[in-house]
């Protein structure tokens, strides 16, 4: 979606249009921030220890120096909530073949159940995939930039330099 020039006001874009993609973003923010919720509670684990466990399923394993990248967290952090979720059996230390220097986080099986989608979650996957599917590849393209924006907006507030801490409270 382009947004109107207007020329008498110097800026891109109508008020009305720019209030109405906030109100969009914030919208789908919202619906994210449910869905998180209600998992932390079903769960019993912090917005951190969430993250911590959805990045090791998407990626299959994680060591710790991956995972701190990933959560922008310090490695530090990352043992802490790594020790929580491995004592609520969510999550095992692996060791790698390999190189001994290394240890993975594993999902265990509970882990994984526990992160299993629920029906109403499936339904809303669906749908989201039946609405992507009908975009053109413009429309895709323009959306994989305009998603992967306002997910740097959002999680940019998860970094340590921000003042707010990782699990969203004031650091201050």
């Amino acid at each position: 979606m382009a947004l109107e020039t207007n020329p008498s006001s110097g800026t891109d874009g109508t008020a009305d249009n720019l209030r109405a993609v906030l109100a969009a973003a914030e919208r789908f923010a919202a619906a994210v921030e449910a869905r998180s919720i209600a998992l932390m509670l079903r769960l019993d684990v912090t917005m951190a220890q969430l993250r911590a466990l959805t990045t090791i399923r998407r990626r299959g394993r994680a060591n710790g120096r991956e995972l701190a990248a990933a959560l922008k967290l310090t490695p530090g952090a990352v043992v802490a909530i790594c020790d929580h979720l491995e004592g609520r059996g969510y999550l095992r230390r692996v060791a790698d073949a390999d190189d001994r220097r290394i240890t993975w986080f594993a999902l265990t099986e509970q882990g994984a159940a526990a992160l299993k989608a629920s029906p109403a979650t499936d339904v809303a996957k669906s749908r989201t995939k039946a609405v992507l599917a009908r975009l053109t590849k413009e429309e895709r393209e323009g959306f994989i930039k305009v998603a992967n924006a306002f997910a740097d907006a959002v999680e940019s507030v998860l970094r340590p330099d921000t003042g707010v801490d990782s699990d969203g409270t004031s650091a201050r």
